[in-house]
């Protein structure tokens, strides 16, 4: 499918009080592994488009990417999510379909909040944190342990017209900017990394993620906290450290069911 870009993802403010991944990796946690890959083998034609296509909700298909991907790998589940759920969530955004001046995107931790309080068809996530871009050790632990992280980018004529190609997304110097996208990543190697997007998984460079990635985020589901074999807390994560972090951000108890 041949795309044109639809801008939807809002800047982010990097000072707005947030859980911090770096904060909650256990101190004894081994390197990650040379790769990791949480996406091939879901079903191409499972992802979708999911409204992306016409308006900007890129940050509510990313949503929805995210727990395509899950459902398939963790639960072995086909979960079809619309177009039509997708641009009904992007109402809570100020999206009114028919009228152009409504679709002005949406902030992807205003998203990633809405999804933690209300939930998205039946789902709430326990808890969300910002790894850091520029840390590629980070960055694969967070994929490596957690699946698909949910990012914004910004995306330039080059990746347009490479997406478009087949091509791998790779710098292109002086390329125009088109503005911000969500995107999830859920593979990475020595080479690059593998995201979601426009309904197709896409090849990038870790040259073109240290241009133009821009935020990224774990999202945390139940499974995440609790190691399906003993019972006890998931290796690598300190929960203890995490529940008074979100205590004192939130002023509330962080619950362990969604």
């Amino acid at each position: 499918m041949t795309i044109t870009f639809h801008g939807g993802r809002l800047p982010h403010d990097p000072d707005r009080p947030h859980l911090k991944l770096s904060h909650l990796l256990t101190s004894d946690l081994a390197a990650p592994p040379e790769s990791a890959d949480w996406v091939s083998t879901v079903p191409a034609d499972a992802w979708g488009m999911l409204g992306n296509a016409q308006v900007g909700d890129c940050t509510i298909a990313g949503l929805a990417h995210k727990r395509i991907g899950d459902a398939w790998v963790n639960q072995g589940v086909r979960l079809d999510i619309s177009t039509a759920d997708c641009l009904t969530y992007y109402g809570h955004f100020g999206y009114r379909p028919g009228d152009p001046s409504t679709d002005r995107g949406a902030v992807c931790q205003d998203v990633l909040s809405y999804w933690h309080r209300r939930g998205f068809l039946g789902e709430k996530n326990l808890a969300y944190a910002r790894v850091q871009v520029e840390d590629h050790t980070e960055l694969k632990q967070a994929i490596a342990l957690f699946g698909q992280i949910y990012v914004g980018v910004t995306i330039t004529q080059a990746a347009e017209d490479q997406f478009n190609g087949e091509e791998v997304w790779d710098v292109v110097r002086r390329s125009p900017q088109l503005g911000g996208h969500c995107i999830t990543l859920g593979a990475y190697d020595k080479d690059g990394l593998d995201a979601v997007t426009w309904g197709r998984l896409q090849r990038l460079t870790w040259r073109w993620w240290d241009v133009y990635g821009d935020e990224a985020w774990v999202v945390f589901n139940p499974s995440d906290f609790l190691d399906p074999k003993t019972g006890l807390d998931r290796a690598g994560l300190d929960v203890a450290r995490m529940r008074t972090e979100y205590s004192a951000l939130t002023s509330r108890s962080m619950a362990l069911a969604a």
